[in-house]
């Protein structure tokens, strides 16, 4: 059989069982037999670039009929500004303070300490951070149950989800956005976007509000976007990308612009991804093609170094069912030439895996799949790309292999690693903390409710904080459930790592 025919629905497939595969767009695309419950979900971009044009035109019969709200999402070449907004004060983190009594732990006057949480400060830990066991501790849900959403840390320290989808692909997006405070321990819902995302992009740009962009609805690849003002609670349109782009990435650079590079720009049976990147500039709220990167990638990961470039590895370049391919290619973007170098490869392919900063500069890499074949499992390799050598390094592997997992960076210069699709293709409860001092990885506290794409943000006290995502890795079923995390004393951590040693 040659391309399948993938249009957000359940076919069968002569292949069988093998035909269940990982999909860049998150959609089954044959009937998943009852005994094989945890095998691999397909990913396959979707299509319809006509459909797109379909969608505009009936949005342009809407600006005739209902004027300017309908001419607000609509305006692409004079999107204009937004004001800067009044902002909240950045939350003060909880100071922890040694309790005279013996053993006792107390925190600050006037604050009080999450649940799970001690206090008690320890050589190694980092002053103003509340750390606790290692545990998670279930928090308010989200509004609306959902997966693959985009979300963002505002000034203030409240974290934004936005979007996502209430089944497994985006014909079940949502324009739902909602803010966590973690003052209150409460979400907020909040206006609604100007339309449906799921696999979206967003930053917190620099005047304070959010920027969201591209992802899918009704199974095409989206080239709006749009800006949410937290002093007003509105959201206005903000330029239209020159290509469609879901599953891309977007990464705020130092000068206050953002940079979306890659992702689908096809759909099934064979999406398409591409090489092409722009910039978002929001002083004129419009986006800009810059250079293209050297290869063609979806599903990467981005991360803004420590001199202002960005370096961009892996991803999904071809999906062919079987005869899919990853890619292993790095390369780097110099904002201040709006141009890409090429950086040394990965030791691996990788795709649907994570990275984040660490505090020294280097970039720790984790996780994913190496290829779009039913027979790569979910792995735990590790890599770091250090950017004095422009060099790889092979570093610890994780307890657990990982794809489509949250990779949060602690203020204390750790990285948690959480939940995720497993290398049988169920999805995990379980998490683990990466030390790069030692380069190896303990396992710590699981989730109550195992998860994959959630979204995941650390909170200025250290904390971190998930919600939602899948239940399964098809996402046949999705979660509100909330959980706070509370990490253990770095001393305490490597303790436990040598009792285990």
């Amino acid at each position: 059989m040659n391309d399948r025919q993938v249009n957000d629905r359940h076919v069968n497939d002569p292949e069988g069982p093998k035909a269940q595969r990982k999909d860049a767009e998150g959609d089954q695309v044959s009937v998943r037999p009852p005994d094989r419950p945890h095998l691999r979900r397909r990913r396959s971009f979707e299509s319809g670039i006509g459909a797109i044009l379909l969608v505009d035109g009936l949005a342009l019969l809407l600006v005739i009929a209902s004027g300017p709200a309908a001419y607000l999402w609509l305006d692409q070449s004079h999107p204009g500004p937004l004001s800067t907004p009044t902002l909240v004060p950045t939350l003060p983190a909880p100071t922890a303070m040694p309790d005279a009594s013996p053993g006792g732990g107390s925190s600050a006057p006037g604050a009080s300490l999450p649940p799970g949480s001690t206090g008690a400060p320890s050589a190694g830990a980092s002053p103003g951070l509340v750390y606790g066991a290692g545990t998670w501790v279930a928090a308010d849900p989200l509004p609306v149950a959902r997966w693959a959403t985009a979300s963002a840390v505002l000034h203030d320290g409240r974290v934004m989800v936005v979007g996502g989808a209430t089944g497994t692909s985006s014909f079940d997006a949502v324009a739902a956005a909602a803010i966590f405070d973690p003052v209150t321990g409460k979400w907020t819902a909040v206006t609604d976007m100007l339309q449906p995302r799921a696999y979206a992009m967003a930053v917190t740009l620099d005047d304070g509000s959010v920027l969201v962009a591209g992802g899918s609805e009704n199974g095409q690849p989206l080239d709006t976007a749009e800006r949410y003002n937290p002093s007003n609670g509105t959201w206005v349109a903000a330029g239209r990308l020159n290509l469609p782009r879901t599953q891309g990435t977007l990464t705020l650079l130092g000068d206050g612009r953002a940079l979306a590079a890659g992702g689908g720009i096809e759909g099934s049976p064979a999406w398409t991804s591409t090489a092409t990147a722009e910039i978002f500039d929001p002083t004129i709220g419009t986006w800009s093609l810059v250079a293209p990167m050297s290869v063609a990638r979806a599903r990467q990961t981005a991360t803004l170094l420590q001199d202002g470039e960005v370096l961009v590895a892996g991803g999904a370049t071809t999906y062919h069912g079987e005869t899919g391919s990853v890619t292993a290619t790095a390369e780097i973007f110099d904002p201040r030439a709006d141009s890409w170098r090429a950086a040394p490869p990965m030791s691996e392919p990788r795709y649907v895996d994570a990275a984040s900063l660490l505090r020294d500069g280097r970039v720790l890499v984790a996780g994913g799949w190496y290829s779009t074949s039913n027979s790569d499992p979910s792995h735990a390799t590790a890599e770091i790309y250090d950017p004095a050598t422009n060099r790889w390094a092979a570093t610890g592997s994780m307890t657990s292999g990982r794809a489509e997992y949250s990779l949060v960076g602690l203020p204390d210069g750790r990285v948690l690693a959480a939940g995720g699709v497993d290398p049988a293709y169920g999805v995990q409860a379980t998490s683990e903390l990466f030390d790069p001092t030692t380069g190896t990885w303990q396992a710590t506290g699981s989730l109550a409710v195992a998860t994959m794409w959630p979204a995941a943000q650390a909170l200025p006290d250290g904390r971190v904080l998930l919600a939602g995502g899948g239940l399964d890795a098809l996402a046949d079923r999705v979660t509100a459930a909330c959980e706070i995390y509370s990490p253990p004393p770095p001393q305490a951590a490597s303790r436990g790592a040598s009792s285990r040693a």
